[in-house]
């Protein structure tokens, strides 16, 4: 993410908004968070930065004019939520004299350099998110030169030939990509995802352990596994069986008594047909893609299957009992 940032520290207890002259929003004032290393140790650093408000006034300009989308409760009016056309490739920028070591041409450096003589940088491939389009195609180190054959040297030149594959009738999502990869250039065919925007809208809680499909977090760490995606252990309850048991956060859940689940859905079904006091066979893949089996014994007493699920019609959050001892099947 491209973020403003101010030449006075005000420190990291403040947050708002960057404004102009005239008083208009510029920049959200968010908090971050990453990771300081200090040695073998690493400790959480806490810092502000603006967000450019084009992020989001973008997003709102197409909700109040009406853009196609499913409709969500909005201050009491239902609105179309529209539907963004991304890029799934985790970016970021290297200076051009660093490009030029690397082996780039200097007719593309001073293409570059003519279009962002502020930035003079290229944007390079970190990774792609797991289960996209571009998973296949952009490989790890690429530099992305043009679209189109226009040079690009920001994110927000990939966030707009995005958006104006969606003005084009006829489109098939796809971005024509000069690359540059291992000292060749390369002209690749790369697709893009539509995204809602609306993040988790299901949850499940079984035997004390929360499961729901990936979040862009985790598969922007590149990995999913082969038997499918939509079970992953996001959080884990102290005390309950999968505690008890062994079954932790960051995995998935890819089998249940020789069940494949690929799904939330499957996942599902399948657990409603496991009785209270039952001894369950787990297959987990854990996110550094190391699998693993374990058994654990249901408690449907103190540990009932249920879920949360987002209502758009009412912008609420619904629980419901999927299965506990003294009911039937939901």
């Amino acid at each position: 993410m491209e973020v403003i940032e101010l030449d006075t520290d005000f420190g990291s207890t403040f947050s708002g908004v960057l404004t102009d002259e005239r008083g208009r929003v510029q920049a959200i004032w968010g908090s971050f968070s990453t990771q300081v290393k200090y040695g073998s140790s690493a400790e959480d650093h806490q810092f502000v930065r603006g967000i450019p408000i084009y992020a989001i006034s973008e997003v709102l300009d197409k909700i109040i004019s009406g853009a196609k989308g499913s409709l969500l409760l909005i201050n009491g009016i239902k609105r179309p939520m529209p539907l963004n056309r991304i890029l799934e490739a985790e970016l970021y920028p290297t200076l051009l004299s660093k490009a030029r070591s690397y082996g780039l041409s200097d007719d593309w450096v001073q293409a570059l350099a003519k279009k962002d003589p502020i930035r003079r940088q290229v944007l390079r491939v970190k990774g792609c998110l797991a289960g996209s389009k571009a998973e296949r195609l952009l490989e790890q180190n690429d530099m992305l030169l043009a679209i189109n054959k226009v040079p690009i040297t920001c994110f927000r030149d990939i966030e707009n030939a995005c958006q104006e594959l969606d003005k084009c009738q006829g489109s098939d999502g796809s971005l024509n990509v000069t690359v540059f990869r291992q000292g060749h250039e390369r002209e690749l065919v790369v697709g893009t995802d539509v995204r809602d925007g609306n993040g988790t809208t299901r949850m499940v809680n079984w035997c004390g352990c929360v499961v729901q499909d990936p979040h862009p977090a985790v598969r922007a760490l590149g990995f999913l596994p082969e038997e499918g995606h939509g079970v992953y252990v996001a959080r884990w309850c102290h005390g309950s069986p999968v505690h008890r048991y062994g079954l932790y956060a960051l995995q998935w859940i890819v089998e249940i008594n020789g069940k494949l689940t690929p799904d939330l859905e499957t996942f599902v079904d399948v657990t409603k047909g496991l009785e209270h006091g039952e001894f369950v066979r787990v297959r987990t893949v854990h996110l550094n893609g190391k699998p693993r089996v374990l058994t654990l014994k249901q408690d449907l007493h103190y540990w009932p299957t249920w879920e949360l699920r987002f209502d758009p019609e009412t912008a609420t959050w619904r629980r419901s009992t999927i299965k506990a001892v003294d009911s039937n099947v939901a």
